[in-house]
């Protein structure tokens, strides 16, 4: 991987945590995804048309109707990821899904990569993109977080620990949700987790083909899927009445956070992608899931979630992920 790709690939993470925090502090559904691809579509407007105008949206020679083929596809594939993302929230900690969706994702990429398009990293590459991986999943081995913030549930182990002392009656963190009612929403956590994962995986390797087969600029498939989110979902919430409150609810709600994900999710995934437009998608998928680190961190340190205990475990998760980004700038 050279350096310029590594750098962009860095940058990536630190932008794509931020705007994880800030659509974990969201909690919203489909209407909230919509409204982030509404403000995404008329902030990078200007970019997207410009690129069509100029002639720069498409390399030359390639098909336009492939090229728009391809942001239709990438289009689906990033509402899929975001209504799964958003619904890991949902019922889960931001330091148990965000590890779990990042981990999956570009272990799956290496992995159809080498099957797909033949790709074939170096022994240390490959085993860089395992450490990050493996970090991943130790990293979020303890759900014992799980049900969205952190001052709403206490962890399974927490609740049974509670229940079992005398002074279970009077606390009152061990009367928020009893543990029966966790342990549900961790396990719907992780499955939304995983399949997000999925998504990951499944976008990665399809804009990876829409920029080297189907010649489509980097930036303006980005926007391209933003503006096919908002199509997409367009009739259901501009020409109903149902679909026009609950729009209307998502912007007096949660309008903030919806800003600040359309501005940075496009900037961190224009990074990722003008990353692979020059370096192959085992190196550049694993290599941004530094940002399970930084989101990690986050969702400890901002958002008061996780235990004590888990310091040792998260250091270890970190190393390995660190020397896994490592093995692959070097190799």
């Amino acid at each position: 991987m050279t350096g310029s790709a590594l750098a962009l690939v860095l940058g990536s993470a630190v932008v794509h945590a931020t705007w994880n925090l800030a659509a974990k502090k969201s909690s919203g559904g489909i209407p909230y995804v919509y409204l982030v691809g509404m403000c995404a579509t008329v902030f990078w407007g200007p970019l997207g048309i410009w690129l069509l105008l100029s002639g720069r949206a498409i390399a030359p020679g390639a098909s336009a109707a492939g090229a728009f083929a391809y942001i239709a596809g990438s289009s689906l594939l990033h509402l899929g990821y975001f209504s799964t993302l958003l619904k890991g929230y949902q019922c889960g900690d931001l330091s148990l899904v965000y590890p779990l969706a990042r981990g999956t994702g570009p272990f799956l990429s290496t992995m159809l990569a080498i099957i797909l398009y033949g790709e074939r990293p170096s022994v240390p590459a490959f085993l860089g993109a395992l450490l990050i991986a493996g970090g991943a999943f130790f990293l979020a081995r303890n759900g014992e977080g799980g049900g969205g913030s952190g001052d709403e549930v206490v962890g399974a182990s927490d609740a049974l620990r509670a229940a079992a002392t005398p002074q279970a009656a009077v606390t009152p963190q061990a009367a928020v949700v009893p543990q029966a009612a966790v342990a549900p929403r961790q396990r719907l956590a992780i499955l939304y987790g995983l399949l997000t994962g999925v998504f990951i995986a499944a976008y990665t390797l399809w804009d990876k083909r829409a920029l080297s087969l189907g010649g489509v600029n980097p930036l303006f498939l980005e926007w391209g899927t933003c503006l096919g989110r908002f199509v997409m979902l367009g009739p259901w919430f501009l020409l109903t009445r149902a679909g026009r409150a609950s729009l209307a609810q998502a912007w007096r709600d949660q309008r903030r956070p919806a800003v600040i994900v359309a501005l940075l999710s496009p900037v961190s995934y224009m990074m990722v992608l003008s990353a692979l437009a020059v370096s192959p998608v085992t190196y550049i998928a694993p290599a941004r899931e530094i940002s399970i680190l930084l989101g990690t961190l986050a969702g400890n340190r901002l958002l008061l979630e996780g235990n004590p205990r888990l310091r040792t475990r998260r250091l270890i998760a970190a190393t390995a992920m660190a020397l896994g980004v490592a093995a692959l700038a070097i190799w």
